[in-house]
């Protein structure tokens, strides 16, 4: 696969720069002068030095083995702000998934503006936040580096999403950039406890009042809840989880579990319903480099099924490499009411536009034409569903697998 630089100002520089080189080379064979010779020497080392510096760029594009070629120059295209945002590719119909995610879904979102969102926080949750249909998502393999961090923050201020911090955590450079953040903390983290092993109340609640800590979520691992431990560890966890929302002032908490995990969703919805006590959402993850979306979706679907047959008011979050319009409405059909895509958005930062590198703005700009357009291509394949014979337009809310 190749992005050429010709489609920058870098292809004009190398235009030029060849050019110079030998012209410089020519003018020293025919005059016999050293320095032009040495001029063109050194010109040659300098275009060549440009060229691997932009290979590095081309080959950190190429590995991302994950996506599909069409894949990676959708997602690239979107990065861009000049570029079409229908995804049609071959004979393939862009609104069969679409559809059928819209006729059998029953999910609710609401408009306001350009943005799809859904509100997660109930019961005595104080401080419901106002969830962006798409938000950015950290690798827990890959972190990115401080520029790029920076970057994703500042971008996710603009577009109004939030940003999952992953194994990262709460570091200077998304402060920074003054995005939302969804909080991922681990059950056990050392950092919160005591050195006899309990929970210290009072450093997490200083830490988890903080204003722009918009929800609370708990690494959970399915196995240390298995089947032949009893109920009262789950138990546990929910007084627990409880205790963690009052000490954050009220903010939305849950959980998130792996997809290979999601079995443990309705163990806990059963305790949530003993204790009549709920969690405001679960997040459903795929591994990281897990190209089987079906997965997630059945994961998503196996949580909603859960929650629905105790008749629960948790919310569905999906986590995972969802770059396409499509498999964003397939998650909302069965039953997510937001997503976190993680590795596109790598690829958008990778995708920033430099002469030699990019800076900070050039990724800025990049995530945020990536999140807009395909927000704005999932927008056009709502309204196409919903256009569809016995379906209408309805401006507020979109109901129904959107």
């Amino acid at each position: 696969m190749n992005f050429a630089a010709p489609r920058t100002w870098a292809g004009i520089g190398f235009i030029l720069l060849f050019l110079i080189n030998v012209g410089l080379v020519i003018a020293g064979l025919i005059f016999d002068n050293l320095w032009c010779t040495l001029s063109g020497m050194l010109m040659a080392i300098t275009q060549f030095w440009l060229h691997e510096r932009l290979l590095q760029k081309q080959n950190a594009l190429a590995c991302y083995p994950l996506f599909s070629d069409a894949d990676l120059r959708m997602v690239i295209g979107r990065s861009q702000t000049r570029v079409p945002l229908s995804n049609t590719g071959g004979e393939e119909s862009v609104f069969d998934f679409g559809y059928r995610s819209v006729q059998c879904g029953e999910t609710t979102l609401q408009i306001a503006g350009n943005m799809l969102f859904t509100e997660i926080g109930m019961g005595n949750c104080r401080m419901p936040y106002r969830m962006n249909l798409l938000n950015i998502g950290l690798s827990n393999v890959d972190v990115p580096n401080k520029g790029s961090l920076l970057a994703l923050s500042r971008s996710a201020k603009t577009n109004d999403c939030a940003i999952n911090t992953g194994v990262v955590g709460i570091v200077p450079e998304l402060l920074r950039g003054g995005s939302d953040l969804v909080w991922r903390i681990d059950r056990l983290e050392a950092l919160y406890r005591n050195p006899d092993g309990s929970f210290n109340e009072a450093v997490f609640g200083k830490a988890a009042t903080r204003p722009y800590i918009k929800m609370i979520e708990v690494k959970l691992k399915a196995a240390h809840f298995s089947a032949d431990i009893s109920e009262s560890s789950l138990n546990c966890l929910i007084t627990f989880l409880e205790r963690i929302k009052v000490l954050s002032g009220g903010k939305p908490t849950g959980v998130c579990l792996a997809v290979a995990d999601h079995e443990l969703v309705a163990r806990l919805c059963h305790v949530m319903a003993s204790n009549v006590v709920y969690l405001d959402f679960v997040t459903i993850e795929s591994t990281p480099g897990d190209g089987d979306v079906d997965a997630l979706f059945a994961a998503i679907n196996a949580a909603r099924l859960a929650i629905d047959a105790q008749a629960l008011p948790t919310k569905v979050i999906a986590s995972g490499d969802l770059a396409k319009e499509r498999d964003i409405l397939r998650a909302i059909g069965y039953g997510a009411h937001a997503c976190y895509s993680v590795r596109p958005f790598q690829v958008s930062l990778a995708a920033a536009r430099g002469l030699i590198r990019s800076t900070t703005n050039s990724k800025v700009a990049s995530v945020t034409a990536f999140h807009q357009n395909t927000l704005a291509a999932t927008m056009q394949l709502i309204t196409a569903c919903a256009t569809q014979p016995q379906q209408a337009v309805e401006q507020e809310p979109i109901s129904a697998a959107n």
